[in-house]
């Protein structure tokens, strides 16, 4: 009887301990499936424990960070992912069941996921990413074990740059279409009124007595403004039709020294031209886009009220993917560069919006509509205009036409 009781026992206690290694097994095995599936992941995605030390960092999230997961693992420096200091990210609050304070780290809106209780996500501009800043779904969940009990906290990262960018894009286009439609009609009834009041100045001016000098200044300076508001009921009418440009192939040196030297003749700016021998052509609207040469170096002039020298640049390039928007091909670079007060990096994304303007005079060509013609013009021909400036130090600008060439030749 003792020895089926031992035997029993020993049973038991195999039993229980082949139990036990299959548990650690399966555990194990649950460990490097969850850790497959994040390490293989396309999307940018960590996991950290309830202590708050990451668990796992995967390949996309090097990638996008540029930081491997050998530096971060098993430290709280999950905030490495999108910022430049430490902050607690959206699963850490989880984690602290502080979703509440939010609202306080995230300018975006915090919302409870509709797929998934414990889940949570924001969309947020981080600037310090890429070249322009990077817009974000995040979406951060708790994470369970087999009985149910919350081990850490899983955090991933949508790239939402290219979508937000159509949007905007989209939206900019719909405003200057409804703007230009009501623009076309309002410039050329101001157009004919200015006119009129242009002509009855001039009648005014050669009959007025030669020694009546007030009337006579008055009237100098009320032909000024005319012809001030004059100009601006042309823009307005070109900003409204010039969208659509009647293209022929042109040799581009020509065009932009006629722009530049109008545009400084008579200024206290000079300008320093480099324009390359073999220039390739372009297929444009020679008249737009000397508008769009005039408004830029206009805009440079004005940077540099105690003078200076604008750099105008013109060349060929051909691009690759690396330029946001851009096909692959050959291109006319045509590069505007001042050394000017410079544009705060939060206007830089706004500047080409219609009627926006840091310009704290209103003065002619001061309104905002300069850099939203350039925009739309050059976006008509099918070509790409951007900037970078530095407050204090200038800001260039960037054009880039299609070339009348093929395989640079």
């Amino acid at each position: 009887m003792k020895d089926h009781f031992f035997i029993f026992i020993l049973i038991l206690a195999a039993t229980a301990a082949i139990s036990f290694l299959y548990a650690i097994w399966r555990g194990r095995n649950d460990e490097q499936k969850l850790r497959s599936i994040i390490e293989s992941s396309p999307i940018p995605t960590f996991v950290i424990s309830t202590e708050h030390r990451i668990l796992y960092w995967n390949k996309a999230l090097e990638e996008l960070s540029g930081i491997k997961a050998s530096r971060v693992v098993g430290t709280d420096e999950q905030w490495r992912a999108f910022y430049t200091s430490p902050r607690s990210c959206l699963s850490d609050l989880i984690l602290k069941h502080n979703i509440a304070n939010a609202s306080s780290l995230y300018s975006g809106k915090v919302a409870k996921s509709k797929l998934l209780d414990d889940a949570f996500e924001v969309t947020e501009f981080f600037p310090d990413m890429g070249e322009k800043g990077k817009w974000f779904r995040i979406t951060a969940a708790s994470v369970h074990d087999s009985r149910g009990n919350i081990f850490g906290a899983m955090e991933t990262l949508e790239d939402l740059t290219d979508q937000k960018t159509a949007q905007e894009e989209l939206l900019k286009r719909t405003k200057l279409e409804s703007l230009g439609t009501f623009a076309d009609g309002v410039a050329k009834d101001f157009d004919s009124l200015l006119t009129a009041i242009l002509r009855n100045v001039f009648l005014a001016k050669i009959s007025a007595n030669e020694e009546d000098k007030i009337l006579e200044n008055g009237l100098a300076v009320a032909e000024r403004a005319s012809l001030q508001a004059k100009e601006l009921a042309h823009r307005l009418i070109t900003f409204a039709q010039g969208g659509y440009p009647v293209k022929k192939i042109e040799k581009l040196d020509g065009i932009i020294r006629e722009a530049v030297e109008k545009t400084l003749k008579e200024s206290n700016v000079t300008a320093n031209l480099t324009i390359s021998q073999d220039l390739w052509p372009s297929e444009v609207d020679a008249k737009q886009i000397r508008q769009v040469i005039e408004n830029l170096v206009t805009n440079a002039r004005e940077a540099m009220p105690d003078g200076g020298v604008v750099d105008v640049i013109a060349q060929n390039v051909t691009t690759g993917t690396n330029i946001r928007k851009l096909g692959e091909g050959n291109y006319v670079r045509l590069i505007i560069r001042d050394q000017g007060i410079g544009i705060p990096r939060e206007n830089l994304s706004r500047i080409f919006d219609p009627y926006f303007t840091t310009k704290e005079k209103r003065e002619r060509g001061g309104i905002g509509l300069g850099l939203a013609i350039c925009d739309s013009i050059v976006k008509y021909h099918n070509g790409l205009i951007s900037v970078e400036s530095t407050v204090g130090q200038g800001s260039s600008f960037f054009i880039y036409l299609e070339a009348a060439v093929k395989n640079g030749t």
